[in-house]
């Protein structure tokens, strides 16, 4: 069988009708089954076959997925990259670097760096990111390397079972063994680049599950499990409770020596591989800026 950037397969464990039944069952977007099946890149036993015909039990099939042009770019930054498989990798984030472009920054984020690297290692693919991050948020996330696998991450990420947990460092003693925090959000008209608490019938449902970690008088640490994913979602939940995180200028007045941005970090996430469908499971430490003010402060 081949299994590449470039190609998936299949064995089938039982006989279909026909093969756009077998599709269905698998992590396959109508999409990019749609684009392959009209280039005839879909191959049953390396031939290529219609999507009404039958696929008999033990039969192959293989997904080929053209390769992908991008426009050169020259950003280039260290990438922390933690796990690597034909279909992702797994990368810690530093703290001060935007993941994608804005309307004002255009050029100089993780996501320029990202194709830089891969074009310099030949791999003609787009860059699909899975999770993002907050600039001056660190950690975790997951970037596709095929459009296969950022399907099939995507639809994780929708049913809930990628899982994704936070450190933050919140200021006041956080007296909850675990919390979970029910309440949408949407762009404040006030200032568009903040979000804020609304009713229920407006903006997006969001939830998170708060549980502390370690209390001092005056700052604690909490770990925060997304059960949705919007954004600024942790930060504003916290501030909702009253205990807004160290460094955060937008959800947070107060200012701290020594803090030069928000201490969140995402310490672990979890999902099935999309080729496997294995558990995969990733954990990093929290960032030395965390580490260090905990020692001094919590």
């Amino acid at each position: 069988m081949i299994n590449d950037e470039y190609n998936i397969s299949f064995v089938a464990n039982k006989s279909y009708d026909k093969m756009s039944d077998m599709i269905d069952e698998l992590k396959i977007s109508k999409r990019l089954f749609r684009r392959c099946y009209l280039n005839k890149d879909i191959f049953v036993n390396e031939k290529f076959r219609r999507k009404d015909l039958p696929i008999v039990k033990g039969e192959i099939l293989r997904i080929y997925m053209p390769e992908e042009e991008t426009e050169p770019d020259n950003f280039k930054c260290d990438i922390d990259i933690i796990d690597e498989t034909i279909d992702y990798m797994v990368i810690n984030k530093e703290k001060n670097i935007l993941v994608h472009e804005t309307k004002n920054n255009q050029g100089n984020t993780l996501y320029n760096a990202l194709i830089n690297l891969f074009q310099s290692r030949g791999l003609k693919r787009r860059v699909r990111l899975v999770n993002r991050l907050d600039m001056n948020t660190t950690g975790l996330m997951v970037v596709a390397k095929n459009p296969f696998a950022h399907y099939s991450l995507m639809q994780e990420m929708e049913d809930g079972s990628f899982k994704k947990k936070y450190h933050a460092v919140v200021d006041g003693s956080f007296p909850y063994d675990e919390i979970a925090v029910e309440k949408n959000i949407k762009t404040d008209e006030a200032d568009h680049i903040k979000k804020k608490i609304c009713a229920d019938d407006e903006g997006d449902y969001a939830k998170t599950i708060f549980k502390k970690v370690k209390v001092g008088e005056k700052f604690s640490i909490v770990e925060a499990e997304l059960i949705t994913g919007r954004t600024h979602q942790i930060r504003l939940h916290l501030a909702y409770l009253g205990f807004p995180i160290v460094g955060d200028t937008l959800y947070n007045s107060k200012t701290y020596d020594g803090v030069d941005r928000q201490l969140l970090h995402s310490f672990e996430i979890s999902f099935n591989d999309p080729r496997t469908n294995e558990e995969r499971h990733y954990e990093v430490i929290d960032h030395a800026d965390i580490i260090k003010f905990s020692k001094n402060f919590v």
